[in-house]
């Protein structure tokens, strides 16, 4: 049966890049005499973050107004802290395999909350660039999830109807958000759990799924 789905839009941290397996977010968090779970609450549901993930400040301001709250005074003890917090952050390869291999038979995009690093993070860290036909990130756009008007436009960029399109992201309020506004969207626990739900959608995957080896990469 040919699937009515046209493209397929993935989330970027959680989705294809694993943040799970972050020990250093504890070893910071232990560092710097911090409850456990609490380091990412100050860092990303901030009102700087809330201005970074909009570009309404660069990531070198967040990170500037960002530091001192946690006892870093100088941009090279800011920067030796932002390395050794993501040093556990992986791609996750077959994330990065399903979403190559669909792109040509599928319409691919990337909506992301994020600051504007991202793009060159993508091409220097995780090996992403270039792998979605669009890229939607909320700082360069001044718009972040779940706000409709961000799906909305990476629909418009796609070319792409909501109801001919898949949207899988790892945060509940941005999946709600997606399927308010009729796209066939998913709530992203693992690669393993997703391949039956695109499956089911009418996905048709251009490969054997069991023959991408490996979870995480570099």
């Amino acid at each position: 049966m040919a699937s009515d789905i046209e493209a397929i839009i993935f989330d970027f941290g959680g989705v294809m890049v694993d943040f799970s397996q972050m020990g250093s977010l504890q070893e910071q968090e232990a560092r710097l005499g911090l409850q456990p779970g609490s380091l990412a609450e100050i860092l990303w549901r901030s009102p700087d973050w809330r201005l970074a993930e909009v570009g309404a400040i660069t990531d070198e301001e967040f990170w500037r107004r960002t530091g001192p709250r946690l006892g870093f005074h100088t941009p090279e003890a800011i920067h030796d802290f932002v390395q050794a917090l993501f040093r556990d952050a992986k791609t996750d390869l077959r994330m990065a395999d399903l979403a190559r291999r669909l792109r040509g038979r599928y319409r691919t995009g990337l909506l992301s909350n994020a600051s504007d690093i991202l793009p060159r993070l993508l091409r220097e860290r995780y090996g992403l660039d270039g792998l979605f036909d669009v890229e939607v990130i909320s700082a360069l756009v001044g718009l972040a999830k779940p706000d409709p008007a961000i799906y909305r436009l990476a629909l418009e960029r796609l070319g792409t109807r909501p109801e001919a399109t898949t949207f899988v992201d790892d945060y509940e309020p941005n999946v709600k958000a997606a399927a308010e506004l009729g796209i066939r969207a998913i709530h992203f626990v693992g690669y393993e759990a997703l391949i039956p739900v695109l499956q089911r959608q009418g996905v048709v995957l251009p490969f054997d799924i069991d023959s991408v080896d490996g979870n995480l990469g570099s």
